[in-house]
């Protein structure tokens, strides 16, 4: 899809790219799929790539790997990115599995991990308008919608001093059933750009997860580390590998609202703490732009390109 990093002037190095239009509704519509596979299946037919690589068409990845198993892809390696459910016969079909999770990989058996090739998850907006447009908001700043714990969270700034604003897609999402405390400002599905301008105001960033082994949250991790933002999020597989706790931020248990109060105060209360977290944020987001995203995926393809030779 023609989005996020493929959208960018980094993808540009990447220069024989079919993208998949979107002719009906939502760009995950099925319609939309099916023609955009068979647009580019006709595409590696003619050109017969060396190395065939998969960005934002999860939704194909399936169609891909039956194609190769039948034979259609020639002898094109074949890269993925982030398939975390792919099953063994599909992972066959596979070179190469691009996971934005270090911790995730390390909990999968050998097969799945020597597919697998962790990349820090590039972060997707335009962060210099952001930080242009921010203003300074005394505030604490929880945002998404999958995953997210947001009732939790809720409960932990309950009482306190701290005002707490939430960007959510619906009130099934918020899952906080009742009045809100005075203290919490709900809003709901906006802009990407408006999004971002609500991290950049913040004065620390919460991620709140309800599964311990959640692969969530990243996307938010990491546009808020590229903000300079002081994180506090729920310690899982898919965030452990962008907050050190201590070090750009603080790692909570899920469900443990008086952990989330106690590193929240804690970041909002000393200044200087908050600062130390923000400029170590922005340090560890260097590795989730989209040049360095562009120049391991080049240098990947560089790698099956050189196994290919050797083979």
């Amino acid at each position: 899809m023609r989005k996020s990093f493929w959208a960018s002037p980094e993808a540009d190095r990447f220069r024989a790219r079919v993208h998949v239009p979107v002719l009906f509704g939502h760009s995950t519509n099925l319609a939309n799929a099916v023609v955009g596979f068979a647009r580019a299946l006709l595409v590696v037919l003619r050109r017969r790539p060396r190395v065939l690589f998969l960005g934002s068409v999860e939704r194909m990845v399936p169609w891909f790997v039956r194609a190769r198993r039948w034979g259609l892809l020639g002898r094109s390696r074949v890269i993925v990115t982030n398939q975390l459910h792919l099953d063994d016969e599909q992972l066959r079909e596979v070179d190469r599995n691009v996971v934005y999770s270090q911790a995730w990989i390390e909990t999968q058996s050998q097969h799945v991990r020597a597919r697998a090739v962790f990349v820090p998850l590039p972060a997707d907006g335009d962060f210099v308008a952001a930080a242009a447009d921010a203003h300074d908001g005394d505030y604490v700043f929880a945002g998404g919608g999958t995953g997210r714990d947001f009732p939790t969270l809720i409960e932990a700034l309950r009482g306190t001093d701290v005002p707490l604003r939430i960007v959510t897609f619906s009130g099934a999402t918020l899952g906080w059933p009742g009045e809100l405390p005075d203290n919490v400002h709900v809003e709901w599905a906006m802009p990407p750009a408006s999004f971002l301008e609500r991290i950049a105001s913040a004065r620390v960033v919460v991620v709140p997860l309800r599964d311990p082994r959640s692969d969530f949250g990243q996307t938010t991790v990491v546009q808020a580390l590229s903000l300079g933002k002081p994180v506090v999020t729920t310690r899982s597989p898919g965030v452990v590998d962008y907050v050190r706790d201590g070090s750009e931020g603080f790692l909570v248990d899920a469900g443990d609202a008086a952990g989330y109060r106690a590193a929240v105060l804690r970041l909002c209360e000393d200044d200087e703490l908050r600062r130390a977290c923000g400029v170590r944020a922005l340090k560890r987001a260097r590795g989730s732009s989209y040049a360095s995203f562009a120049d391991r995926m080049e240098k990947l393809c560089r790698e099956l390109l050189e196994e290919g030779d050797r083979g």
